[in-house]
Formats: structure tokens, sequence, C-alpha cells
């Protein structure tokens, strides 16, 4: 069989980083958030999991569970959309697992579920008191005190940085009604512009009922065109936003393209309660501003040419604010180094996170790529090694498409349709069914 076999796994190897999976009879399994399972196949099981940034609940019986540890896929059947089905379930993605009672047989139900935790006590960037939540008359969840839904928004946009953790934090806060205070914590250096395509729709809904902050550590291109859709920015003393030159391969965009990009940034500008002139200027060098200020007033008079008082950009280089001219121009609202400080800028008695779910959210997904990263390589090598387990190894790899895209298609380079794999595991099925 490895003959027949060396060809196509090979042919995958030039396009695709694979991997790998185990199984026993009898098992126990760690989770993320320090708990874990014990148990066998048959047993009826309660599961809570995310899927695509949603928390999941599902009933049903374990059927297997193949994979090394830390790796493993569970196996559980029960009723999904009204039928029998079997469901495989990663356990990196599984928040509590828990034996419901005797075996085999009867449906299961796939559900959304919310979570209200309280916030760790040494969470970063600041402290953050218990969270005490009830709930009114009206079913809307209600915070003991004003406080903020704050996350962490890091890494490659449409990577580590994505438009799913933004939904997952304002489908938080609408469970507390309109008039909450999102808060993001940005520090990217741009990237992927049809993600910034999803994230443009998004906040253009969510500000007509939430108040949206921005709080820059660096705001790079995609990033930038994030933040400037927020209500109110506000800088770190180290900040930076700009350079939203768009790219097409490894050239810059021209013509049609850079006016479409500097319209929609305008719009995004406009969107935030900006002048657009500046947006324009972190979009093409072409682009200039200038400003006055009235010394009484602290009016500002933006110009697209260099006739102001106080230059911001010239023609000679891409537009990057910087905390103190951001600041000048109007175009950030105040400097907070810690959450303390942020606080008092946004009104606030003191700085108080209504639940942990943002920071949840961040670390759930930033974990899930570092896991990716990690165990793709290895897949590959694996599969070398053990071609016998190549159907395993190639349902894991799928697996990790439905887990992870972005990182297997935009850092890894993996193709967008996982469709080759699929028939890959149906030809080797084929060839060990003829051999047999």
């Amino acid at each position: 069989m490895q003959t027949r076999f060396a060809p196509i796994l090979m042919f995958l190897f030039a396009a695709l980083a694979l991997g790998g999976v185990a199984s026993a009879d009898q098992y126990e399994l760690m989770f993320d958030n320090g708990s874990s399972w014990r148990g066998d196949d048959g047993d009826r099981v309660e599961v809570v999991f995310s899927e695509r940034g949603v928390s999941q609940s599902m009933s049903g019986v374990v059927m297997k569970i193949d994979g090394r540890p830390g790796f493993e896929i569970v196996f559980v059947r029960g009723e999904i959309a009204g039928k029998q089905a079997t469901k495989g379930i990663f356990a990196p993605d599984i928040e509590t697992m828990t034996t419901s009672g005797d075996a085999a047989g009867g449906g299961a139900v796939t559900k959304a579920v919310g979570t209200t935790k309280k916030p760790d006590a040494g969470n970063k960037g600041g402290s953050s008191k218990p969270a005490v939540t009830t709930v009114g008359e009206d079913g809307i969840l209600e915070s003991s005190k004003p406080g903020v839904f704050f996350m962490p928004w890091e890494g490659p946009v449409g990577i580590e940085a994505r438009h799913d953790e933004i939904k997952s934090i304002i489908a938080e806060a609408d469970k507390y009604g309109p008039g909450q205070i999102i808060v993001l914590q940005i520090n990217s250096p741009g990237g992927l512009v049809i993600e910034g395509d999803k994230i443009h729709e998004t906040l253009k809904d969510v500000k007509q009922r939430h108040r949206v902050i921005a709080w820059i550590k660096e705001a790079i291109s995609a990033a930038a065109f994030t933040s400037l859709h927020c209500d109110e920015i506000y800088f770190m003393q180290v900040g930076a936003m700009g350079s939203a030159v768009m790219f097409a391969g490894q050239t810059a965009i021209s013509g049609g393209e850079l006016d479409a990009w500097l319209e929609k940034f305008s719009e995004v500008a406009e969107i935030g309660g900006r002048d657009p002139i500046i947006a324009r200027c972190m979009v093409t060098r072409t682009a200039m501003a200038s400003y006055d200020k009235d010394a009484e007033t602290g009016k500002v008079t933006i110009y697209p040419d260099m006739r102001g008082e106080f230059d911001i950009s010239d023609d000679k280089n891409v537009l990057t604010l910087n905390s103190d001219n951001a600041i000048d121009c109007g175009y950030a609202d105040g400097i907070a180094n810690t959450t303390d400080e942020l606080a008092v800028l946004l009104d606030l008695p003191e700085w108080h996170e209504v639940n942990d779910s943002g920071r949840r959210i961040h670390d759930r997904w930033q974990r899930t790529v570092k896991q990716c990263r990690d165990r793709i390589p290895r897949l590959q090598a694996e599969l070398q090694r053990n071609p016998e387990r190549a159907i395993t190894l190639l349902k894991e790899l799928l697996g990790w498409y439905n887990r992870c895209y972005p990182v297997l298609v935009y850092e890894m380079g993996l193709p967008p349709d996982p469709d080759p794999i699929r028939r890959q595991i149906e030809e080797i099925r084929r060839q060990r069914g003829n051999r047999n």
C-alpha cells in the first residue's frame, strides 16, 4: 500500500501541511480551562464547545475518540438539525464535558448557549472587580454598575484579529440591551481587505445601538480602517494609526481601484465623525493635509493642501498618525496608557468590566491559532512516517479547515477549497478496497 499511495500523498505535501490522530477504548481528556472528562465508548455525555467563536452545547453518545493527547477528536452521535448524525468535536474546543447517563441511543440537541462568568482578578490591562449580573423583567441582563465590554484585538487582520471576534463581543453586549460600551484594544499591523469589508458592515450596524471605542497601540492599514469606524479613538502614548496603502500582490493599487479605496476610507472617516481629508492621506502619498487651530476655541480647520499653519501630511509620504498629532488635529479623543486612565476619559467612575467574555473570546482564538501553527507542520512529518494512517490524518486536516481556516489559507497557503482532500480520502478508501 505504501508504494501505491506515496505519489498521491507527496502531491499533497506540495500544497498542504498534513496531520494525524490516534484512538483508544478508554479515555481521559484534559481541557484548556482545567476541567476534564473520563469515560468510555457508549457513554452519554453533555458537551459544551466553541464552534466558529460561538458557544454550543450537544448531548449524545460517545462513538469513539481519535487523536494524540491535546488534539483528540470526540465523535458524538445525537440529533442535529432534526436528524441523527455524528459530530466530530476537537477537544481543544471543548469547554465542559460531563457524563449524563447510561449509553446508547437517544437523541441530542445542539444549540447556542450563553455564559456569564466573573473576570479573573489578575486580568491584563488593568484591575477589574467581579461582575454581578441580574436578569431584568424583560429578560435583558443587567450589570451591577456602569462598565465596559473589553476585548483585545491583536495580530494580522483576518488571521488573528478577525471579524468573528468583533461579532462575538457585540453579541455579548447585546444581551445587556442598547447603550453598552464596547472597547477594542487594537494592536495590529494590518492585513486582509476582505476582512475589513465584513468589519465595515458590522461596525456600521452596531454603532446604532452601542458606544464603540478604539484604544490604539498600533492600528496600521486594515486595523486603521477598523479604528476609524469607532465612535471614539484613544491612543496609548506609543500609539500609531494609518499607512493603509492597498496592494495587489506586491504592487500598490492605482487608477479606479485606488479611487474606490479612497472613497471607502473617506466614508469610514465620516461614519466615525472625522474629516475625510486626513483619512485619504493614510491611503496614498498623493493626498495632502494641513490644518489651522483656533487658539481660544480649539476648533480645527483641515485643508487638502499645505496652506494651513500645521502640516499633517505632504505628498511624499503616506500618513501614520502618532498620539500627539492625532490629538492635536482632532482625530483622537485622548491618551490613556492604562485602563484606569481610559475609564476617566470614558466618564466612568472606575474601570469595571461587565464580564470577562471579551478576554475569553480573544484568548480562545489566539490559543487556536497557536495550536494550528504548532500542529500542522507536525502532521506532514507524521504522514510521511506513517502513510497507513492517511485517512485519519487527512480527516484531522479537514477538521483544521473548520477550526482555523484563516491560518491554513492566508498564512500557510493551503487551497481555499478543501474538496481535494475529501477526494483524496475517497481515493485511498477505494484503493484499499481494491487491494482487499
